[in-house]
């Protein structure tokens, strides 16, 4: 596998989205934490926060058409298991998964990062053409048009409930080339996941760039803010 980026055959950038332009607010772990608490449940958040990652890493929901494939409703199953993980104390489930469902569906839940609008602008003054590719359901059209640095700022948003198949495989990315009119090798996946926006990216002909806001990049090319992509872009090209 070739992961030397090659930026003079860039024409598109697919960016994800949780982690890499936006985060919830309050944090995951904490809202969770919020949810069993209305149900007179005390719960510590560092330990909701330790379950709801071997959760959400472990659950094995998938659609009819097998690995990683999904839906809107396969999604839902998928996040009612896992909010039964995370809050098995909860005496009402259906409850706690009815709000926290709601809850990540309002743009109010979530902030975008603060490096995100700023990018997508320079990256779109680049000439390169831009798009959100997501592992989310619908409901993240409604989060990215409430939040202002990017309604206006990001036309395309791939979702995988809406391609029928999660990242990293490789459905998920040529939908996302279909979206943008471009090759693979045209286009570039930056996202903070190392196996969902990178690995598999590579895998489906992309190239990438990995989004380590941490500065732990594990020898890739790798940048620690978004706004970097462009300015690496012009300085390379």
């Amino acid at each position: 596998m070739n992961n030397q980026l090659k930026w003079e055959r860039i024409q598109g950038i697919v960016l994800d989205a949780v982690g890499t332009l936006i985060e919830p607010t309050p944090s995951v772990a904490v809202a969770y934490t919020q949810a069993a608490a209305r149900q007179g449940v005390r719960l510590d958040v560092e330990e909701v926060r330790g379950r709801f990652k071997a959760a959400f890493r472990s659950d094995l929901v998938e659609g009819e058409a097998g690995f990683l494939s999904t839906d809107e409703q396969v999604e839902r199953r998928r996040w009612r298991e896992i909010v039964a993980l995370v809050l098995p104390e909860v005496p009402d489930p259906v409850r706690a998964f009815d709000e926290l469902w709601d809850h990540f569906g309002r743009p109010e839940s979530w902030r975008a990062f603060p490096d995100a609008a700023p990018a997508v602008e320079a990256i779109r003054e680049a000439g390169m053409k831009v798009c959100i590719g997501s592992n989310f359901d619908s409901r993240l059209h409604k989060v990215v048009a409430g939040l202002p640095e990017l309604a206006d700022a990001v036309e395309v948003i791939v979702v995988s409930s809406e391609v029928g198949y999660r990242k990293p495989h490789a459905a998920f990315f040529e939908a996302v080339c279909g979206r943008l009119g471009l090759p693979a090798d045209r286009v570039l996946s930056v996202g903070d996941d190392l196996e969902n926006d990178i690995q598999g990216a590579h895998r489906a002909g992309l190239a990438a760039l990995f989004l380590s806001r941490d500065g732990d990049s594990g020898g890739l090319p790798s940048v620690a803010e978004l706004t970097a992509v462009a300015a690496l872009r012009a300085a390379e090209v």
